[in-house]
């Protein structure tokens, strides 16, 4: 379901080229916003929380943060991203770097949380990263002959 969410995310940015990353971004973010925030409150209703829903952001801080990081940070920043490399180099070559979001997830688990680094994640990573490099160096090198 991700690859096929993403398939469509991809060619609809691309579709979209005359908008700007900055509009596309703020489309794709709003429309979260509303799809999800419609379906807590749904959920919410049917099991009669709907105040402990709206309460919840300003009785927990911790949990206020992690919305304000998730949606501004994260959210924000990363969809920018990914929109501005999918108009600047075209949809083949940023899906190429999809991988690469499992070597920084590696190597974030090993530096922030101190988890193992195994020898099976040094070769996965090394793979994704001569992936990455074989997609766009050979592709290269192939319009210049």
């Amino acid at each position: 379901m991700a690859v096929f969410s993403f398939t469509i995310y991809s060619v609809l940015v691309e579709k979209f080229s005359d908008y700007s990353s900055w509009e596309i971004t703020y489309i794709m973010l709003l429309s979260g916003a509303v799809v999800f925030v419609a379906a807590a409150v749904v959920n919410a209703g049917f099991s009669g929380a709907v105040g402990e829903l709206i309460r919840l952001p300003l009785r927990d801080s911790g949990f206020l943060r992690a919305i304000l990081y998730q949606g501004i940070v994260c959210s924000v920043l990363a969809a920018f991203m990914s929109n501005y490399a999918i108009s600047a180099v075209g949809v083949n070559r940023a899906a190429t770097f999809i991988g690469v979001a499992t070597v920084v997830s590696i190597v974030s688990g090993v530096l922030v949380l101190g988890e193992s680094f195994t020898a099976y994640q040094i070769i996965g990573a090394v793979i994704i990263i001569a992936g990455v490099y074989v997609a766009n160096g050979i592709g290269k090198s192939m319009k210049r002959e």
